[in-house]
């Protein structure tokens, strides 16, 4: 089995959707703008909630650090209102977990807020490192954050993994030599990266896994 295992957040372990979008629908609607529906907010999340926001309020002249701003205080007070887990993503971790494979997760959302997402779905213990868009690493797709996660646990990047269900997760795997798994079921897309293996759910990543 892998050695090290880095984990996405959002569209991997978690739903997020819903929490997500209301964020930047409560944003909208304190500078007197429309809300978007849930999909289209959805097709913005990916690389940061600096661009989110800034792809959120495109349609008009805006002040983007302020929106910003506003969306960060209430994310940060409504981050577990509908988020969930995926199914069988506890059972895997915690199989991960007993088997002494060290477990990571990079996002590129703030890692105060990627803690307490995680504490909240009881499922914080199981990772010995979060990294979050704050952090001191560029953000995905820059491979910075896992090549200094594989340098901190002594690991090399051929038994490291990264598991994600968008493109800026593949590409930074594939720059930093990790084997990559992009999962189908989160609400990201693979663009032109080629992933070294395909699962339609946390069980099937977990199938691929036990062969290695």
């Amino acid at each position: 089995m892998a050695d090290l295992v880095v984990f996405d957040l959002d569209g991997t372990i978690a739903d997020t959707r819903l929490d997500l979008a209301g964020a930047v629908n409560y944003m909208r609607g304190t500078m007197q703008l429309e809300p978007l529906q849930t999909e289209r907010i959805v097709k913005m999340v990916g690389n940061g909630m600096s661009n989110l926001v800034r792809r959120a309020v495109a349609d008009v002249e805006i002040d983007c650090e302020e929106a910003l701003r506003r969306m960060k205080r209430y994310y940060a007070d409504h981050l577990l209102d509908t988020t969930c887990l995926y199914p069988d993503v506890a059972q895997g971790l915690e199989e991960l977990h007993s088997k002494g494979v060290r477990i990571a997760l990079v996002s590129n959302k703030p890692a105060s807020a990627c803690q307490n997402i995680l504490d909240g779905l009881k499922i914080g213990a199981f990772f010995d490192a979060v990294v979050g868009g704050d952090d001191l690493y560029p953000l995905k797709p820059e491979p910075d954050s896992l090549l200094a996660l594989a340098e901190k646990f002594a690991v090399p990047a051929k038994n490291c993994w990264i598991v994600g269900d968008h493109y800026t997760d593949l590409e930074a795997g594939r720059r930093a030599g990790f084997r990559r798994v992009f999962v189908t079921y989160g609400f990201g897309e693979a663009r032109d990266e080629k992933p070294d293996f395909t699962a339609g759910s946390f069980a099937e990543f977990m199938m691929i896994i036990r062969g290695f």
